[in-house]
């Protein structure tokens, strides 16, 4: 396919790598990009207040398809991607972290894949992860409804794998505020606004494991990052803007429970492709919001799914009832082991 280069010679691409002290990888990740099938891409690098020897890297990385552009206070992931968003002057935009590989036809088939399919505004792939060597290899759902519906238990996108079209990424930022989940975040605002989302089948990146990514605090901040995303991206479905303000400021009762929960009968009623069950786990975020898990709440929370016919496991109504009798403190640390658990 004849994809030529953009208007006036810019190219039709942009990829936007934020780094802050990953001078160790950046050398192997750039050489990936310089490798690609598709030449007609700027890389936008964000230099986020590096303090490690980048500048070692760069001179040897050197290629007038690279932009540097140097910060000189560290401003996060999140705004240091956002600022790179506003200097592509490609009609498209890709990711990648500055530890992750790009195999040689990543852009060829993704940049295909969206001029072949203009009512599609983000794409993904699949991604292999690997250390010394490749271990699993991940493969996401790939189609607009499939992702919808996979967005309501969690992020189905590699980040290093996104290419999207400008426009939609220039109306619609990563949260300056998010250090952790801010992709997830993004994802679900653009489901959420109207725009298709697809994935393609190939692994098209490798996605390097290192130690400098696991910690406990970090887990446990995406964990609770990623809860807040599930349930408002699946109150957001329920169109109700007075309700997704209270979400979003956490001050929620009983009265609002009791609403979701119709609200999400009366969506699944009209909306086929959804049921009651898609939505256990905002249903799950909400109980564990309320100020109290005493037996009020285990009561309210028996009868709503019974009346919604939300079909909970004997396990589940167990826990349920324990959550109800336990101290609050215990109470919470036990819900957020069933969250993890999906239980």
């Amino acid at each position: 396919m004849n994809f030529g280069v953009g208007v006036d010679d810019q190219p039709l691409i942009s990829i936007v790598i934020p780094v802050h002290n990953g001078a160790k990888w950046l050398g192997q990740t750039l050489q990936s990009l310089y490798a690609q099938s598709y030449p007609h891409f700027e890389i936008v690098l964000i230099d986020d207040a590096s303090s490690d020897g980048l500048e070692d890297v760069l001179n040897d990385s050197k290629d007038e398809r690279l932009r540097v552009v140097h910060l000189t206070t560290n401003v996060g992931v999140s705004a240091a991607r956002n600022h790179g968003i506003d200097l592509a002057k490609g009609s498209y935009i890709a990711f990648c972290d500055a530890d992750d590989l790009s195999l040689p036809q990543r852009l060829e088939l993704q940049l295909s894949f969206l001029m072949q399919h203009p009512d599609i505004g983000l794409c993904g792939s699949g991604f292999t992860c690997f250390d010394t060597q490749d271990r699993e290899t991940i493969q996401n759902p790939e189609t607009d409804e499939q992702i919808r519906k996979a967005l309501m238990r969690g992020n189905c996108f590699g980040l290093s794998t996104v290419m999207a079209r400008a426009t939609a990424l220039k109306a619609h930022h990563f949260d300056p505020n998010l250090q952790v989940a801010e992709d997830y975040d993004l994802w679900t605002r653009l489901a959420s606004t109207g725009v298709r989302l697809a994935n393609l089948p190939e692994s098209l990146v490798r996605y390097r494991l290192h130690q400098q990514q696991a910690s406990r605090a970090k887990s446990e901040r995406l964990d609770l990052a990623s809860r807040r995303i599930r349930g408002l991206y699946c109150a957001s479905l329920l169109k109700d803007e007075p309700f997704l303000r209270r979400l979003s400021s956490g001050t929620i009762g009983l009265n609002d429970l009791t609403q979701a929960a119709r609200k999400v009968a009366d969506f699944s009623k009209c909306h086929s492709q959804y049921t009651v069950q898609d939505f256990r786990f905002m249903l799950a975020w909400l109980y564990q919001q309320l100020p109290h898990h005493g037996l009020m709440s285990w009561w309210c929370w028996t009868r709503i799914q019974k009346q919604i016919g939300l079909d909970l496991d004997r396990n589940y109504r167990v826990n349920i009832g324990l959550l109800a009798i336990l101290p609050h403190k215990l109470a919470r640390q036990y819900f957020d082991t069933l969250i993890k658990l999906k239980r």
